[in-house]
């Protein structure tokens, strides 16, 4: 589908040339996640490839040093007693001083406070604003009250954007089907810094000392936050039934997670007899640096947008096994291994599978399919493709 074929009436505004823009993104926060990490490196791709893009965000956090790091512009919106629509008036004021072409929202909330700020703005003043769809179970309402409200608001008020891009195919078809009115949508992959996220023997070795572990164990890793939306229970269940010839056979799970939750986990895994086999190391801000630890990736999530830890893992040279939600089962093509949703059994055999088609030529070739088509470039050209299409001006 075309950028520009909702077939909206949208108010004239002058054209540009292709290059460069006037990128704003707006995010929630600056927490360890994939919607945030995946901003940050297209906005510094996007600033490489000559636009001029600022970041603006509800809160600070420990990927601040990252933005830094990129010599991207970064600024914190005030709110009122933590509440997110209380940022409108700072957002505002944020938009008419960097005078962006387009505002870029991740995430629901963002949406709407960069819509409200938008149509606080004169006409010809005012940036397109482009919505950005990260996951792909629009279908299904979530659980909290609060994300049910904003879900639904949400869903009125994106006919004023003026365009959706979705990091899936099933997020963007979800998204249609739960809001037919919403403007015209593209599908842009997320895209992966192939120079930063590579193999390396040296981390692979240090990752395993410090996890006290065995230098020819076989590892099986996770990346994610320790929320129930990820499925450790699958996990855990799959990694006890699963066939592995070796005896060193390990699950590491790397990621954040409430005392409670990890605590209920690790009690799973004591039930299970695989205790001694479990670690829970807790979250990294530099995730790039653990993936060459693994021999396997595992994703056992309930959904997903586009999963950036199966593409992370897939360019340090670690085959995946993943359940068929997003973009998941994309990403792995015939290099890895796919389960349904919630099948513990296939989970496990899927992963048995893998584990038996290990070699080093698999290894090579799932970092060349990331490499030759999900690179970070592609997905920085890609998106700066749909955001000029804003402003073509079509002649009959």
């Amino acid at each position: 589908m075309s950028a520009t074929s909702s077939g909206r009436g949208v108010a004239p505004r002058a054209p540009i040339a292709s290059a460069p823009l006037r990128v704003a993104i707006l995010l929630g926060g600056l927490d360890i996640g994939g919607a945030e990490t995946q901003a940050i490196a297209l906005a510094a791709a996007l600033q490489h490839d000559g636009h001029t893009v600022t970041m603006a965000t509800l809160a600070d956090g420990p990927l601040r040093s990252v933005v830094e790091s990129r010599g991207l512009a970064m600024h914190v919106l005030p709110r009122v007693a933590g509440l997110a629509l209380s940022a409108v008036p700072g957002l505002t004021r944020f938009l008419t001083t960097c005078k962006p072409q387009v505002v870029y929202a991740f995430l629901e909330v963002q949406w709407l406070l960069a819509l409200a700020a938008a149509s606080r703005l004169p006409t010809a003043h005012r940036p397109r604003v482009v919505l950005g769809l990260r996951t792909s179970d629009y279908d299904a309402p979530p659980a909290p009250l609060k994300a049910r409200v904003v879900r639904t608001l949400a869903k009125y008020a994106t006919p004023r954007a003026d365009l959706l891009i979705a990091n899936s195919h099933s997020g963007l078809d979800s998204y249609r089907a739960f809001a037919p009115e919403a403007p015209a949508g593209v599908v842009v992959h997320n895209g992966i810094d192939v120079a930063r996220f590579a193999p390396s023997p040296s981390l692979r070795a240090h990752w395993r000392r410090a996890w006290s572990l065995p230098t020819d164990a076989t590892i099986v890793g996770h990346v994610g936050r320790l929320h129930p939306v990820k499925d450790h229970e699958l996990l855990l269940h799959a990694f006890s039934r699963a066939r592995v010839d070796r005896r060193a056979f390990h699950l590491v799970c790397v990621g954040h997670g409430e005392p409670e939750r990890v605590a209920a986990l690790e009690r799973l895994a004591e039930a299970l007899g695989i205790a001694s086999r479990v670690h829970f190391v807790g979250g990294l801000v530099e995730t790039h640096t653990v993936y060459p630890a693994f021999d396997v990736l595992a994703l056992s999530s309930r959904r997903e947008g586009f999963p950036n830890v199966v593409a992370e893992a897939m360019a340090c040279g670690v085959p995946a096994v993943v359940t068929d939600s997003g973009a998941s089962a994309d990403i792995v093509a015939e290099f890895g291994e796919v389960a349904p949703v919630g099948d513990i059994d296939a989970f496990a055999d899927a992963l048995s599978r893998l584990l038996a088609r290990y070699s080093s030529t698999l290894t090579h070739d799932v970092r060349t399919h990331i490499v030759s088509n999900f690179s970070l470039g592609a997905t920085a050209s890609r998106t700066a493709a749909a955001l000029q299409s804003l402003f073509q001006v079509n002649t009959v």
